[in-house]
């Protein structure tokens, strides 16, 4: 019997988030939230984070060859898909015995799918913090633990729904130092708007959404819950105090779909973070209908430099037929005025290649772009997401494979009402060059880019383009 325990207690478990492409200063705090989850159990937890690993296939193979792990997670975003299939293929290869979850936003839509592709062994579905560490208590017995879809004898089996985290402070913060949290840092770049090279990293307050666009929705309702969830005022800046001493940060990113929703909890926030005083600075995501200015004001006060808005699309009918965003043009541009105002930095997110969406359109909203007194420009081309109230009306027109969707490069869709995708990559290029390259910012764009860390972030973006 003591055997048994000692056994268990010795568990190893290695999460996999397979970012190959498109390396980024943003942490995947997802996994990281995992592995602090999956620390409060006996078991142990690595990180294998492919963000900046050159080979990581080859890299994986080898860490597999040299420590034996009971379980593998890997997370599974759709655009990652095919990355999730070679690393399970690969761990079914060399550690046969090794179970493999996936989990992530793509396993939860699509379980049935995501369990067939060879060597999955589960699904976690939803929010995996809990289930996690049921399953490890459970001795990875897939039975007892709600929250999976699993295989046994031939037969999918569901293991039942898992609850949403009620209270968010019961999580504990980010594995950081599991993470090549230097890495990170150093090109981290959502408030160079502000300063070039600040120093900063990225954080999430709440977890879900109430709004219903077509490109998101039902999809986060479905990871989230319908009810939108805030982490605590003290648990937030407790994660900030101990950001700030470990890793000497000037300022975060928010990562919320929709910050600042709850006017009571904002003011709260915005209150501790002005009694503070720690000179941090900060940006959020914000949408257009929301952006009042006392309240920017008061966030401004608290630290607010960056407001990042979703505008999407310069025609109406987009907005509202084909997005459902709920928000007017005239909102949008009053919004990013009203934040110009204050002396605040904006970032427009922009979608190009709507289905039905015209050349003239396209071309509209690249104009609306280069128009707006904006600071920084997103613009990735339109992919209808599984299990969204866009992959549903459109289903029919989609001409490629989950492995092929990448919004920031290809189109996915295949048909007369969509622009082809080699148009679209072209409007794209064109947009980014009119905006980065134009009168109003070609002096900040090349003194941007002349420090040698300017260069290494523009290296990375260029990798999107």
């Amino acid at each position: 019997m003591h055997h048994v325990a000692e056994e268990k207690s010795n568990m190893r478990i290695l999460l996999v988030f397979p970012r190959f492409r498109y390396p980024s200063g943003d942490p995947p705090l997802g996994v990281a939230y995992l592995a602090s989850c999956v620390r409060q159990t006996d078991a142990q937890v690595e990180i294998f984070d492919a963000t900046f690993v050159k080979h990581p296939l080859r890299v994986l193979r080898q860490k597999l060859q040299e420590t034996h792990y009971d379980v593998i997670g890997i997370t599974a975003l759709t655009s990652m898909i095919a990355e999730v299939r070679d690393i399970a293929a690969l761990v079914r290869q060399v550690s046969p015995e090794t179970t493999v979850v996936v989990g992530g936003p793509h396993a939860t839509i699509l379980p049935e799918q995501t369990l067939a592709l060879p060597g999955v062994d589960a699904v976690a579905i939803g929010e995996a913090e809990r289930s996690w560490t049921k399953l490890i208590e459970a001795d990875l017995d897939f039975s007892r633990v709600p929250g999976f879809r699993y295989r046994s004898e031939g037969e999918v089996v569901d293991s039942g729904p898992t609850d949403f985290v009620a209270n968010l402070d019961a999580i504990p913060y980010p594995a950081w130092d599991l993470l090549p949290m230097a890495r990170y840092l150093r090109v981290w770049y959502q408030l160079d708007a502000v300063a070039y090279g600040l120093r900063g990293t990225s954080i999430i307050a709440s977890r879900g959404c109430p709004y219903d666009c077509a490109y998101c929705q039902p999809t986060l309702r479905r990871i989230f819950g319908r009810r939108i969830r805030f982490r605590g005022v003290d648990n937030i800046l407790g994660e900030l105090v101990e950001l700030k001493e470990r890793y000497g940060i000037a300022g975060v990113m928010w990562l919320d779909d929709t910050f600042g929703i709850d006017r009571a909890w904002l003011s709260e926030l915005c209150r501790a973070l002005i009694d503070w005083n720690s000179g941090l600075v900060w940006g959020c995501n914000l949408r257009a209908d929301i952006v009042q200015r006392e309240t920017l004001a008061m966030m401004q006060q608290a630290g607010l430099r960056v407001v990042h808005l979703g505008i999407e699309s310069a025609t109406q009918r987009i907005l509202d037929d084909i997005y459902q965003k709920n928000i007017t043009l005239a909102q949008a541009r009053e919004a990013v005025h009203t934040a110009k105002d204050l002396g605040l930095r904006v970032r427009g997110y922009f979608m190009l290649g709507a289905p039905t969406e015209t050349e003239q359109e396209t071309r509209a909203t690249l104009r609306l772009a280069k128009e707006l007194p904006l600071d920084d420009v997103t613009f990735s081309i339109t992919t209808p997401l599984p299990g969204t109230h866009l992959y549903r009306k459109t289903q029919e027109l989609i001409g490629r494979d989950f492995s092929a969707f990448d919004y920031y490069r290809s189109a996915v869709y295949d048909s007369d009402s969509v622009l082809p995708a080699a148009r679209l990559d072209w409007f794209k290029k064109l947009g980014y060059l009119q905006f980065y390259l134009g009168r109003r910012r070609l002096l900040r764009t090349l003194r941007s880019v002349l420090g040698i860390s300017g260069l290494r972030k523009a290296l990375l973006k260029i990798k999107r383009f």
